[in-house]
């Protein structure tokens, strides 16, 4: 099963949302303490918990991605959530769940160690 660890800048209505469609999702707004974590500490911690990050913090979730790389560390995987295909208005949230579903049916989401754009 697919495990998601969302990062603080998406909301905990789209964790809700996915786990009511069955996924294995938590949310760092969702989770006491965590909040304002780094997002060095937001990667560690999904490594930790071999889930996925889904984050709109492209450029430094980049930058990271490239650091660990460098280091020979190996993450879950990385979904970029662009914010051009999914603009901050009414529709973002069914937008970005219908889409993260989908990229889990097709089996669209990055490997370990890996990012990709959505």
């Amino acid at each position: 099963m697919i495990r998601l660890l969302l990062d603080e800048m998406l909301s905990g209505t789209i964790a809700r949302q996915l786990r009511e469609r069955g996924h294995d999702v938590r949310s760092i707004v969702e989770s006491a303490g965590q909040a304002g974590c780094s997002d060095a500490d937001v990667l560690a911690l999904a490594t930790r918990e071999e889930r996925i990050v889904v984050t709109l913090n492209v450029t430094d979730f980049v930058s990271l991605n490239r650091g660990w790389a460098a280091q020979g560390r190996m993450h879950d995987g990385i979904v970029l959530v662009s914010s051009r295909r999914f603009p901050q208005n009414a529709s973002f949230i069914e937008g970005l769940v219908t889409a993260l579903d989908a990229a889990v049916a097709r089996g669209a989401l990055p490997g370990p160690g890996t990012t990709r754009l959505l």
